[in-house]
């Protein structure tokens, strides 16, 4: 019984996609989840053989889980997780336990950005950063210069959770009280703040060969907080100014001591050189797989369980397609009682898939994270703008009904 265990998911994207994906390959797939809903879910995830709720997973109890499979006649073949934070765990019970190959230690240093950070500190992507340790005086950290605007995150927040920008002292002040508040034990990251167009670069390492699957130009929103609500997709990246990029994220790979792995950086071009947002230790969330697949016909989930399982992944091209996603928010607070127009979005030109993220009687808001997103629409064109043009002119087919709260 040759078995995959998954170490966390979500409701749908790359996460999700890796599931099913494992169990149309042959295995058996167990998923270790912390999110009761599934459970109660159940018949909605087929393509998971077995579920396991923990209360709080802990890596004690993930081994005891482990062996209780393995006494069950399951041959763990890898342990992967696609969801922060049990990225670098999930590689490391693999390699011990499944014998692969994983870069442990780079993936960790990915998942806390101050590691990131300090790891990358030589390297000239990296942009001015100051760490607030937990017990510091506040006041005369504030008192101290600051070159604003900047940027202040928690080093631990992901889909642009815990991350603010702020203007001056006073915005300063509030924001890492704030913090403290909520995260009293955990250091504060204070970066400057990098103004440009940026980037997304998707990366798959194989036994040190650096393979940048695909590059999406994103197009940011700054509404409550900057959301990313736009991917296109770059075909043509033979000029110098993409051979640039190229060499950026060969230099942040090869100092983060990166051998096998996935992961993805999100990077911006700030007066003539490239800066580094953040990296993270797996493909992007969301429709990044679809997209991708759309594209390229690389179906980047399915080649990085290949990476855990030791064999090499295929990274050909099949096809080259204009793709881009355009991402649904909303601007007010509500209920939600109906959505409509799905169907004709989906009959609109060059329209690939259109995904609603919330049910009926969801609580919608505005968006604050990647997370509070709506939904998408992918679409494809002749050239790059008509790809966009398709997506955005679909979009407005959706209407969301919302009962004020």
């Amino acid at each position: 019984m040759e078995t995959i265990i998954f170490i966390e998911t979500t409701k749908s994207g790359s996460s999700r996609e890796a599931v099913k994906t494992a169990a149309r390959l042959g295995f058996i797939t167990v998923l270790f989840t912390e999110k009761k809903r599934f459970l109660k879910r159940r018949k909605e995830f087929p393509d998971i053989t077995q579920m396991i709720h923990f209360d709080k997973m802990t890596e004690d109890l993930i081994r005891t889980e482990i062996s209780q499979l393995q006494i069950q006649g399951k041959i763990i073949n890898a342990i992967i997780s696609f969801v922060d934070p049990f990225v670098s765990l999930a590689a490391q019970l693999s390699n011990e336990l499944c014998k692969s190959n994983i870069s442990v230690e780079a993936l960790r240093n990915m998942e806390d950005k101050t590691a990131t950070r300090k790891a990358l500190k030589e390297n000239p992507t990296t942009p001015k950063f100051e760490v607030l340790q937990p017990m510091a005086n506040i006041t005369d950290f504030i008192n101290k210069e600051h070159s604003f605007p900047l940027i202040v995150k928690s080093p631990l927040s992901k889909a642009s959770r815990d991350v603010y920008l702020v203007e001056n002292k006073y915005e300063l002040r509030k924001t890492i009280k704030k913090f403290l508040k909520i995260y009293p034990d955990q250091q504060i990251l204070l970066e400057e703040y990098l103004d440009g167009p940026q980037y997304l670069v998707e990366v798959l390492v194989h036994n040190g060969k650096i393979n940048i699957v695909a590059i999406f130009k994103q197009e940011i929103t700054k509404e409550i907080k900057f959301i990313v609500t736009g991917y296109a997709i770059r075909l043509n990246v033979k000029d110098d100014f993409y051979n640039k990029l190229y060499n950026t994220v060969e230099s942040i790979i090869n100092d983060l001591k990166v051998t096998n792995a996935a992961c993805h950086l999100e990077i911006r071009y700030v007066n003539g050189n490239w800066k580094l947002v953040e990296i993270n230790p797996r493909i992007s969330g969301g429709a990044m797989n679809r997209m991708i697949e759309e594209a390229f016909g690389i179906n980047l989930v399915e080649e990085t369980i290949r990476l855990y399982l030791g064999d090499e992944p295929n990274l050909i091209r099949k096809h080259e397609k204009h793709i881009y996603t355009h991402y649904l928010t909303i601007d007010s607070r509500g209920r939600l009682l109906k959505v409509t127009g799905k169907n004709r979005a989906s009959k609109e030109p060059g329209v690939r898939e259109v995904y609603i993220k919330p049910r009926k009687g969801a609580i919608m808001r505005p968006a604050e994270s990647m997370g509070h997103r709506n939904g998408y629409v992918i679409a494809t064109g002749n050239n790059l703008d008509e790809a966009k043009a398709n997506a955005v002119n679909a979009s407005r087919n959706i209407k969301f009904y919302l009962e004020p709260l």
